[in-house]
């Protein structure tokens, strides 16, 4: 199966529920109220810690279903079950744990209304069923992945997506804003994209008379998860507690001014986030040496990509927040997006090296670097919102990522060359300052050059992606007939 392929299944399937939140969000916004969505922003952040309980399975089955491609179905059978198994049970504990530890986080942690205090505190059981919903889901995932099933499974994820923002949004509009009704039907909606994946996996593994469960194989997926875990404890903390620690400084208010910008320019993540999706099953099965080249590629092709995605994101995000939501919330929020836009560049191109150790079995690497970087991280977070407030947060974010970033590619001994990464920063520091507030105006006319610039200089570094761009331009001028007759 095609990489590239693979890639631009992965790209759409994920720029669909970018097209959907588009159109949500700000009808959120209006139906619930900023300080109702800061809540659940926080409710879904805080459950997304307890993915501990997952035990990295999620990524333990990817790995070892890719391991597995030439072998009998009767075998990836038996360790897909074993990982489910275990999974299912793990989640169970772990909605223990969330409700009794959510009793608490919420009755003292948080300032919101007395009102929607008891509303969350009415909707912890379901809050408590979100996660073992979720366990289940990561190894169906992974086993639809380690299959290369992109297809189905970026469909089954844009299926998802819509009746967990549409069908919440229809309850606020229709019946009532109340956030035990919400939170409610958003764990309904998940329940829904679980049943469709468990089909998928039926199909495509696919799923054969075998054993239910191996304790070889369990001892072989604990062995490898046991360290993706340890990366799923840290992991939340590290990419998503500047915005529980920005609702506990701060307000929840000051919640939605910064998830809205973070949540939206991390959407950006999906082009390096389908490369490295489509390459982990590549990497599990290669040898060091050609895994080491096909990240050396994808590098460069995601510098090429990455680049003008940042310069434009930078450029049109105040106006784009002014006209998308209020020019109040843009003078908010478009500094905090602006901030984060450059943290998501480089970590981008952290995203290869970060598969390419997991994929050639080194799990134990990445985990021991977001141990290493935590306490760094907290610390330098608390001082940036004491001083700085919201973009002393997207600062420490940015720099958090960039210092992993850098460490990773000296790990895998991946060269950033320095010729191609100077251009590039430099032109995202110039799209930082020349970002225009009014679309028209001299800002706008030197804005839209340096896009230019930095296209034409994205082509001339990377002839895949002339060959990329070549071939849709050739796709756009057949015609179905013809693009039928080659099939």
């Amino acid at each position: 199966m095609s990489i590239k392929r693979n890639t631009i299944y992965n790209l759409l399937g994920q720029a669909a529920p970018l097209a959907i939140s588009l159109l949500t969000v700000p009808l959120y916004l209006h139906a619930i109220g900023n300080a109702r969505y800061g809540v659940l922003a926080i409710i879904w952040l805080f459950t997304g810690y307890f993915n501990v309980f997952e035990m990295g399975l999620s990524r333990a089955s990817a790995y070892h279903l890719a391991r597995q491609h030439a072998e009998t179905p009767a075998v990836r059978s038996t360790t897909f079950w074993t990982a489910l198994w275990i999974n299912l049970g793990f989640g169970l504990l772990g909605s223990i744990v969330v409700y009794a530890v959510g009793s608490l986080v919420f009755s003292h942690f948080f300032h919101m209304s007395d009102t929607m205090r008891r509303s969350v505190i009415d909707s912890l059981p379901w809050i408590a069923v979100a996660l073992p919903l979720s366990t289940i889901s990561g190894v169906l995932t992974g086993a639809l992945e380690a299959r290369e099933r992109f297809v189905y499974m970026n469909l089954i994820g844009v299926i998802n997506t819509t009746v967990t923002q549409v069908g919440p949004l229809l309850v606020a509009l229709l019946i009532t804003t109340d956030l035990t009704w919400l939170i409610a039907s958003i764990v309904i909606a998940r329940a829904f994209g679980l049943l469709l994946q468990f089909v998928g996996v039926w199909i495509f593994l696919p799923l054969a008379r075998s054993a239910w469960f191996d304790q070889a194989r369990a001892r072989a997926l604990l062995s490898y998860g046991g360290w993706i875990s340890l990366t799923n404890i840290v992991g939340p903390i590290l990419a998503t507690f500047d915005r529980m620690l920005v609702g506990a400084l701060l307000s929840v208010e000051a919640v939605a001014y910064y998830s809205v910008p973070s949540n939206l320019v991390n959407r950006l993540s999906i082009v390096p986030g389908a490369l490295s999706t489509s390459l982990f099953p590549r990497f599990s099965r290669s040898e060091s040496s050609e895994g080491k080249h096909m990240a050396e590629v994808g590098v460069h092709l995601l510098i090429a990509v990455m680049t003008p995605t940042t310069v434009t994101g930078i450029v049109l995000l105040p106006s784009f927040l002014a006209h998308w939501i209020s020019p109040e919330f843009s003078n908010h929020a478009s500094l905090v997006g602006m901030i984060l836009l450059a943290g998501i560049w480089i970590n981008g191109l952290a995203f290869i090296p970060y598969s390419l150790l997991q994929g050639q079995g080194r799990p134990d690497i990445t985990a021991k670097l977001h141990l290493l970087e935590l306490p760094i991280f907290l610390l330098s977070l608390w001082i940036g919102i004491r001083w700085l407030g919201l973009p002393g947060a997207a600062l420490a974010w940015t720099l958090r990522v960039a210092a992993d970033a850098l460490m990773l590619f000296y790990l895998t001994r991946l060269s950033l060359r320095l010729k191609y990464m100077l251009p590039a920063i430099t032109m995202i520091c110039a799209a930082s300052a020349a970002a225009p507030q009014h679309i028209l105006s001299v800002d706008s006319i030197l804005s839209v050059s340096l896009i230019v610039i930095c296209l034409l200089w994205s082509l001339w570094i990377a002839p895949e992606l002339r060959h990329i761009v070549l071939d849709c331009t050739r796709g756009l001028r057949q015609t179905p007939m013809q693009i039928w007759r080659q099939r």
